[in-house]
Order: C-alpha cells, then sequence, then structure tokens
C-alpha cells in the first residue's frame, strides 16, 4: 500500500493546507454564551433593543463573578451586536471594551 500527500491537502511547501475551503465572511465565534446570546435574542423581540440588564450579566459575569471567560463573553457580544439598535451602539462598544480591559 503506498502512503502520499492528498493533493487536495498539500501544498508545495508540505505544510496541510486544505486549499478546498473558502474563507467565510462571517466572523468565526469560538464560545459564545448562549444562555446570555438567547437573552440578548428576547430582548430584541420585545423591545427592539438588548436592555441593561444583559450588559450588566455580561460584566458581573466576567469581573465579579467569573462564571464567563473574557474572550467568551467577547464572542457573545460580538454574536449579540445584531440585536443592539443605532442609538446604543456607543453602550455596546463601551461594553466590549471593558471586557477586552478586565
Amino acid at each position: 500500500m503506498k502512503i502520499g500527500l492528498n493533493p487536495a491537502v498539500s501544498s508545495v511547501n508540505g505544510v496541510g493546507l486544505n486549499r478546498g475551503v473558502k474563507k467565510s465572511n462571517q466572523p468565526a465565534f469560538q464560545a459564545v454564551n448562549q444562555k446570555l446570546l438567547k437573552e440578548a435574542e428576547d430582548w430584541y423581540r420585545r423591545r427592539g433593543n438588548i436592555n441593561t440588564t444583559w450588559y450588566d450579566a455580561i460584566l458581573d459575569g466576567v469581573i465579579l463573578f467569573k462564571e464567563i471567560s473574557k474572550q467568551d463573553a467577547i464572542d457573545t457580544i460580538n454574536a449579540a451586536r445584531k440585536y443592539v439598535n443605532a442609538g446604543s451602539m456607543e453602550a455596546y462598544d463601551t461594553l466590549l471594551k471593558d471586557v477586552q480591559n478586565a
């Protein structure tokens, strides 16, 4: 049995690279907190925006209780961006910076 490199996965320099995989324009969220994302969606559906209690839950989860890792919180905040209306974008950006600097 002959063992060789799969041409679809190999590259010129021998490093495995799958050329058939296309890069998506969507950001790759690593570890989104599903509970908090669902809460953001629920707030958006009911009120058209995320409530400030959601922002507090993120900050408390990261800073006070350390229930959420900093990176998970950042991924969750980025995933919930679509539920923030234009008038609240400044508060959203502040939340993101606060978590990044925590």
